[in-house]
């Protein structure tokens, strides 16, 4: 079955409407990506992609667009552009203390507000940080 999402929306070929999909979380929506583009940089740039963000703003009080890694395709770039904010998100001992300083720099360049940066699959069980000693185990008995 094909499925119709963002890609089929962007190039003309189906209403955004057909892309927007229920969730099992009540008011979470999300439009699906739909097919691979043979050029995904131009469907970002075009003034679909722009009236798009612009009618999901007026029906739904928060947009978050997830996108392939910054620095990896262009594509984080010309979406945040779009936004009001970005967040980035690390994944522990998958990307070097380098690699999220420069994707955090790209982020703040594009003159647009950065929240911060999001650490997941973090285990507190297994961690130790600090001077302090071992927070993970901090209030245990």
């Amino acid at each position: 079955e094909k499925i119709t999402g963002l890609t089929e929306f962007l190039s003309g070929t189906a209403d955004l409407s057909h892309g927007l999909c229920d969730t099992n979380i009540e008011n979470l929506f999300v439009v699906q990506s739909g097919s691979v583009s043979p050029n995904p940089t131009a469907l970002l740039q075009s003034k679909n992609f722009n009236d798009m963000i612009e009618t999901l703003r007026k029906y739904f009080d928060y947009i978050i667009v997830d996108t392939a890694p910054i620095g990896i395709v262009i594509d984080a770039a010309i979406i945040t552009q779009k936004c009001d904010a970005s967040i980035l998100v690390t994944a522990t001992g998958e990307a070097n203390k380098r690699d999220v300083q420069k994707a955090k720099q790209q982020l703040e360049q594009t003159g647009k507000l950065f929240l911060g940066v999001i650490l997941n699959k973090f285990d507190v069980q297994h961690k130790k940080y600090g001077s302090y000693g071992d927070y993970g185990n901090y209030g245990k008995k």
